[in-house]
Protein backbone atom coordinates (compact mmCIF):
# COMPACT_ATOMS: atom_id res chain seq x y z
CA UNK A 1 0.00 0.00 0.00
CA UNK A 2 1.65 3.63 -1.05
CA UNK A 3 2.12 6.24 1.64
CA UNK A 4 -0.40 8.47 0.76
CA UNK A 5 1.26 11.64 2.97
CA UNK A 6 4.61 11.38 0.73
CA UNK A 7 2.89 11.03 -2.73
CA UNK A 8 0.96 14.07 -2.12
CA UNK A 9 3.53 15.90 -1.48
CA UNK A 10 5.76 14.82 -4.33
CA UNK A 11 2.77 15.11 -6.54
CA UNK A 12 2.84 18.34 -5.38
CA UNK A 13 6.59 19.59 -5.77
CA UNK A 14 6.16 18.08 -9.68
CA UNK A 15 3.11 19.85 -10.46
CA UNK A 16 5.15 23.40 -8.96
CA UNK A 17 7.54 22.63 -11.58
CA UNK A 18 5.62 21.76 -14.29
CA UNK A 19 4.19 24.77 -14.16
CA UNK A 20 7.53 26.87 -14.15
CA UNK A 21 8.13 24.65 -17.18
CA UNK A 22 10.72 23.60 -15.62
CA UNK A 23 12.81 21.12 -17.22
CA UNK A 24 13.79 18.62 -14.44
CA UNK A 25 9.94 17.60 -14.44
CA UNK A 26 11.09 15.33 -16.49
CA UNK A 27 13.05 13.76 -13.25
CA UNK A 28 9.61 13.52 -11.04
CA UNK A 29 7.88 11.19 -13.93
CA UNK A 30 11.14 9.10 -14.21
CA UNK A 31 11.93 8.82 -10.88
CA UNK A 32 8.47 8.67 -9.57
CA UNK A 33 6.61 6.42 -12.18
CA UNK A 34 3.47 5.55 -9.73
CA UNK A 35 3.37 9.31 -9.50
CA UNK A 36 -0.62 10.77 -10.30
CA UNK A 37 0.68 12.95 -13.03
CA UNK A 38 -0.91 11.87 -16.65
CA UNK A 39 0.64 13.69 -19.65
CA UNK A 40 -1.09 14.47 -22.96
CA UNK A 41 0.12 14.78 -26.36
CA UNK A 42 -2.44 17.41 -26.64
CA UNK A 43 -1.33 20.74 -27.41
CA UNK A 44 2.04 20.38 -25.48
CA UNK A 45 -0.10 20.37 -22.10
CA UNK A 46 0.27 18.72 -18.95
CA UNK A 47 -3.44 16.70 -17.78
CA UNK A 48 -3.15 16.13 -13.98
CA UNK A 49 -5.28 13.37 -12.59
CA UNK A 50 -6.07 14.41 -9.06
CA UNK A 51 -6.48 11.23 -7.35
CA UNK A 52 -8.84 11.20 -4.58
CA UNK A 53 -7.68 10.33 -1.09
CA UNK A 54 -11.15 8.74 0.20
CA UNK A 55 -11.68 4.68 -1.03
CA UNK A 56 -14.96 4.65 -2.59
CA UNK A 57 -15.86 1.15 -1.63
CA UNK A 58 -19.02 -0.54 -3.57
CA UNK A 59 -22.38 -0.57 -1.37
CA UNK A 60 -23.62 -3.91 -0.41
CA UNK A 61 -27.91 -4.05 -0.84
CA UNK A 62 -28.54 -6.62 1.38
CA UNK A 63 -27.08 -4.81 4.33
CA UNK A 64 -27.51 -1.35 3.22
CA UNK A 65 -31.43 -0.34 2.55
CA UNK A 66 -29.89 2.73 0.34
CA UNK A 67 -27.83 0.91 -1.76
CA UNK A 68 -29.06 0.54 -5.42
CA UNK A 69 -27.58 -1.80 -7.66
CA UNK A 70 -27.65 -5.02 -9.48
CA UNK A 71 -27.95 -8.60 -7.10
CA UNK A 72 -27.58 -11.80 -8.56
CA UNK A 73 -30.60 -13.70 -5.94
CA UNK A 74 -30.23 -17.34 -7.34
CA UNK A 75 -32.33 -19.37 -10.00
CA UNK A 76 -30.72 -17.17 -12.35
CA UNK A 77 -32.77 -14.67 -11.24
CA UNK A 78 -31.29 -10.84 -11.15
CA UNK A 79 -32.46 -7.75 -9.43
CA UNK A 80 -31.91 -3.99 -9.66
CA UNK A 81 -33.43 -2.00 -7.51
CA UNK A 82 -33.52 -1.84 -3.65
CA UNK A 83 -32.57 -4.96 -1.05
CA UNK A 84 -34.01 -4.49 2.15
CA UNK A 85 -33.48 -7.58 4.55
CA UNK A 86 -32.70 -9.77 1.66
CA UNK A 87 -35.78 -9.30 -0.15
CA UNK A 88 -36.19 -6.50 -2.90
CA UNK A 89 -38.41 -3.73 -2.07
CA UNK A 90 -39.59 -0.85 -4.01
CA UNK A 91 -39.29 -0.04 -7.41
CA UNK A 92 -37.03 -1.94 -9.31
CA UNK A 93 -36.63 -4.38 -12.43
CA UNK A 94 -36.31 -8.17 -12.13
CA UNK A 95 -34.76 -10.07 -14.78
CA UNK A 96 -35.14 -13.90 -14.88
CA UNK A 97 -33.13 -16.91 -16.74
CA UNK A 98 -35.65 -17.53 -19.56
CA UNK A 99 -35.55 -14.04 -20.55
CA UNK A 100 -38.25 -12.54 -19.19
CA UNK A 101 -38.35 -9.11 -17.06
CA UNK A 102 -40.75 -7.42 -14.53
CA UNK A 103 -40.66 -3.52 -14.30
CA UNK A 104 -42.40 -2.24 -11.31
CA UNK A 105 -43.16 -2.26 -7.48
CA UNK A 106 -41.93 -5.25 -5.04
CA UNK A 107 -42.85 -5.65 -1.43
CA UNK A 108 -40.78 -8.41 -0.02
CA UNK A 109 -39.56 -9.77 -2.55
CA UNK A 110 -43.15 -10.46 -4.32
CA UNK A 111 -44.83 -8.14 -7.07
CA UNK A 112 -46.69 -5.66 -5.48
CA UNK A 113 -48.89 -2.80 -6.71
CA UNK A 114 -48.33 -1.53 -10.63
CA UNK A 115 -45.64 -3.18 -12.96
CA UNK A 116 -45.17 -4.80 -16.31
CA UNK A 117 -44.34 -8.03 -17.03
CA UNK A 118 -42.34 -8.61 -20.16
CA UNK A 119 -41.54 -11.86 -21.91
CA UNK A 120 -38.90 -13.06 -24.30
CA UNK A 121 -40.95 -13.66 -26.47
CA UNK A 122 -42.44 -9.76 -27.01
CA UNK A 123 -45.51 -9.95 -24.97
CA UNK A 124 -46.51 -7.99 -22.73
CA UNK A 125 -48.94 -7.82 -19.50
CA UNK A 126 -49.50 -4.49 -17.26
CA UNK A 127 -51.90 -4.25 -14.39
CA UNK A 128 -52.04 -4.34 -10.78
CA UNK A 129 -50.31 -7.21 -8.49
CA UNK A 130 -51.19 -8.66 -5.48
CA UNK A 131 -48.64 -11.07 -3.80
CA UNK A 132 -46.48 -11.71 -7.15
CA UNK A 133 -50.07 -12.48 -9.46
CA UNK A 134 -51.98 -10.01 -11.64
CA UNK A 135 -55.48 -8.84 -10.27
CA UNK A 136 -58.60 -7.52 -11.81
CA UNK A 137 -58.34 -5.39 -15.29
CA UNK A 138 -55.36 -5.82 -17.25
CA UNK A 139 -53.67 -5.01 -19.94
CA UNK A 140 -51.84 -7.87 -22.22
CA UNK A 141 -49.66 -7.25 -25.41
CA UNK A 142 -48.59 -10.05 -28.01
CA UNK A 143 -45.32 -9.82 -30.27
CA UNK A 144 -47.84 -9.20 -33.27
CA UNK A 145 -49.65 -6.66 -32.35
CA UNK A 146 -52.75 -7.62 -30.57
CA UNK A 147 -53.76 -5.78 -27.29
CA UNK A 148 -56.32 -7.34 -25.01
CA UNK A 149 -58.41 -5.25 -22.04
CA UNK A 150 -59.68 -7.18 -19.69
CA UNK A 151 -59.16 -10.16 -16.85
CA UNK A 152 -55.90 -12.21 -17.33
CA UNK A 153 -55.26 -16.17 -16.21
CA UNK A 154 -52.13 -17.83 -16.81
CA UNK A 155 -51.01 -14.77 -18.67
CA UNK A 156 -54.19 -15.36 -20.94
CA UNK A 157 -57.10 -13.41 -22.15
CA UNK A 158 -59.85 -14.82 -20.35
CA UNK A 159 -63.07 -13.44 -19.71
CA UNK A 160 -64.87 -10.64 -21.01
CA UNK A 161 -63.05 -7.87 -22.48
CA UNK A 162 -62.12 -5.86 -25.52
CA UNK A 163 -59.53 -7.51 -28.04
CA UNK A 164 -57.81 -5.44 -31.23
CA UNK A 165 -56.00 -7.58 -33.68
CA UNK A 166 -53.03 -6.55 -35.55
CA UNK A 167 -54.85 -6.65 -38.41
CA UNK A 168 -57.20 -3.91 -37.34
CA UNK A 169 -59.97 -6.17 -35.88
CA UNK A 170 -62.04 -5.15 -32.85
CA UNK A 171 -63.49 -7.68 -30.96
CA UNK A 172 -65.81 -7.36 -27.56
CA UNK A 173 -67.16 -10.28 -26.15
CA UNK A 174 -66.09 -13.24 -24.52
CA UNK A 175 -63.05 -14.41 -24.19
CA UNK A 176 -61.11 -17.97 -22.92
CA UNK A 177 -57.65 -18.68 -23.31
CA UNK A 178 -56.99 -16.15 -25.75
CA UNK A 179 -59.51 -16.50 -27.65
CA UNK A 180 -62.77 -15.54 -28.65
CA UNK A 181 -65.51 -17.88 -27.01
CA UNK A 182 -68.79 -16.82 -26.18
CA UNK A 183 -71.04 -13.89 -27.56
CA UNK A 184 -69.40 -11.52 -29.33
CA UNK A 185 -69.43 -8.70 -31.02
CA UNK A 186 -66.71 -8.18 -33.79
CA UNK A 187 -66.35 -5.00 -35.93
CA UNK A 188 -63.73 -5.55 -39.52
CA UNK A 189 -61.11 -3.65 -40.12
CA UNK A 190 -58.60 -3.19 -42.36
CA UNK A 191 -58.21 -0.35 -45.04
CA UNK A 192 -59.04 -0.88 -48.36
CA UNK A 193 -61.34 -4.08 -47.17
CA UNK A 194 -64.28 -3.77 -48.61
CA UNK A 195 -65.47 -5.42 -45.40
CA UNK A 196 -63.93 -2.45 -43.26
CA UNK A 197 -66.70 -1.18 -40.98
CA UNK A 198 -68.76 -4.34 -41.16
CA UNK A 199 -70.17 -6.10 -38.11
CA UNK A 200 -70.60 -9.99 -36.74
CA UNK A 201 -73.11 -10.44 -34.08
CA UNK A 202 -73.48 -13.75 -32.91
CA UNK A 203 -71.48 -16.51 -31.28
CA UNK A 204 -67.86 -17.84 -31.14
CA UNK A 205 -66.00 -21.14 -30.48
CA UNK A 206 -62.35 -21.02 -30.02
CA UNK A 207 -62.26 -18.35 -32.55
CA UNK A 208 -64.42 -19.18 -34.59
CA UNK A 209 -67.78 -18.04 -35.62
CA UNK A 210 -70.32 -20.48 -35.08
CA UNK A 211 -74.47 -20.96 -35.12
CA UNK A 212 -77.18 -18.15 -35.85
CA UNK A 213 -76.10 -14.54 -35.89
CA UNK A 214 -76.15 -11.06 -37.54
CA UNK A 215 -73.67 -9.21 -40.16
CA UNK A 216 -74.48 -5.73 -40.01
CA UNK A 217 -73.22 -3.88 -43.31
CA UNK A 218 -71.30 -0.37 -42.96
CA UNK A 219 -74.39 0.55 -44.71
CA UNK A 220 -77.06 -0.39 -42.23
CA UNK A 221 -78.23 -3.44 -43.91
CA UNK A 222 -78.46 -6.44 -41.96
CA UNK A 223 -78.27 -9.94 -43.16
CA UNK A 224 -79.32 -13.35 -40.65
CA UNK A 225 -76.81 -15.43 -41.12
CA UNK A 226 -75.83 -19.25 -40.15
CA UNK A 227 -72.26 -19.68 -39.51
CA UNK A 228 -69.81 -23.13 -39.42
CA UNK A 229 -66.56 -23.33 -38.45
CA UNK A 230 -66.04 -19.96 -39.47
CA UNK A 231 -68.14 -20.18 -42.83
CA UNK A 232 -70.99 -17.72 -43.04
CA UNK A 233 -74.15 -17.95 -45.56
CA UNK A 234 -77.32 -15.87 -45.59
CA UNK A 235 -80.12 -17.64 -43.94
CA UNK A 236 -82.45 -18.36 -46.52
CA UNK A 237 -81.19 -16.52 -49.17
CA UNK A 238 -80.28 -19.86 -51.02
CA UNK A 239 -83.55 -21.02 -50.73
CA UNK A 240 -85.80 -17.93 -51.74
CA UNK A 241 -83.44 -17.52 -54.89
CA UNK A 242 -84.42 -21.23 -55.82
CA UNK A 243 -88.05 -20.93 -55.56
CA UNK A 244 -88.26 -17.63 -57.46
CA UNK A 245 -89.78 -15.65 -54.12
CA UNK A 246 -89.27 -12.46 -53.24
CA UNK A 247 -90.59 -10.29 -50.50
CA UNK A 248 -89.95 -7.36 -52.38
CA UNK A 249 -87.94 -5.59 -49.25
CA UNK A 250 -85.35 -3.38 -50.01
CA UNK A 251 -82.49 -5.88 -48.33
CA UNK A 252 -83.63 -8.60 -51.06
CA UNK A 253 -83.43 -6.01 -53.93
CA UNK A 254 -79.84 -5.74 -52.97
CA UNK A 255 -78.68 -8.96 -51.48
CA UNK A 256 -77.35 -9.83 -55.18
CA UNK A 257 -74.99 -6.72 -55.51
CA UNK A 258 -72.03 -8.71 -54.94
CA UNK A 259 -71.61 -8.82 -51.46
CA UNK A 260 -69.86 -11.54 -49.97
CA UNK A 261 -69.78 -12.00 -46.25
CA UNK A 262 -66.02 -12.09 -44.49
Amino acid sequence: MRNRLNVGAFDLSCRSLWRQKVGMAVACVMLAPWSSFVFSAERGDAMVDEASEALIEPCDPFSDSNCRGRVELGDGRAFEGKIVDGQPNGRGQMFYANGDRFEGHFDQGARTGRGTYYTSDGSAYAGFWVRDRLNGFAEWRDGKGTVFQGPLVNHQPHGRGTMVFSNGDRYTGEIAMGLPHGQGVMVYGGRGSQNNGDRYEGRFERGQRQGVARYVWVDGLTWDVRCQMDRCEREGFVEMIRSGMSRGSEQDSRASDGRRIR
